[in-house]
């Protein structure tokens, strides 16, 4: 149980994702208003590298538990939230919405239904 209990533990806390959202949001900003396409594509890739950071860092635990075989999705609970931490960053994942890299960016090329991650990079 000890070991279990170990694995749920980690490096960062809810208040680490929500101070790097915000930091991540005011930069994005910045790059944004000073119509870089470069920025917001450094922007984009910075965010997305972060949000991979703490989905390691905190991937979700298997419920089950002790059974055989692998975890399924339907078994795993918890673990870093992707979707919530991109809009918080200012980041939308599907659809992708004016206020996102690529829609309005005729620079990137980027379909605005597709995904904005990865975008321009």
């Amino acid at each position: 149980m000890a070991e279990r209990l170990e694995a749920i533990v980690s490096r960062y806390s809810k208040e680490h994702y929500e101070d790097v959202a915000k930091v991540l949001k005011e930069n994005r900003a910045w790059a944004r208003q000073m119509d870089s396409t470069h920025g917001r594509a450094v922007m984009a890739s910075t965010i997305g590298q972060f949000a991979e950071l703490f989905a390691a860092d905190n991937p979700p635990v298997c419920q089950v538990g002790g059974h055989d075989g692998p975890c399924t999705p339907a078994c795993l609970i918890g673990g870093f939230n992707r979707e919530q931490f991109l809009t918080a960053c200012g980041l939308a994942t599907e659809p992708a919405i004016p206020d996102s890299i690529g829609e309005d960016d005729p620079a990137c090329g980027h379909s605005p239904h597709e995904p904005v991650i990865g975008c321009c990079e």
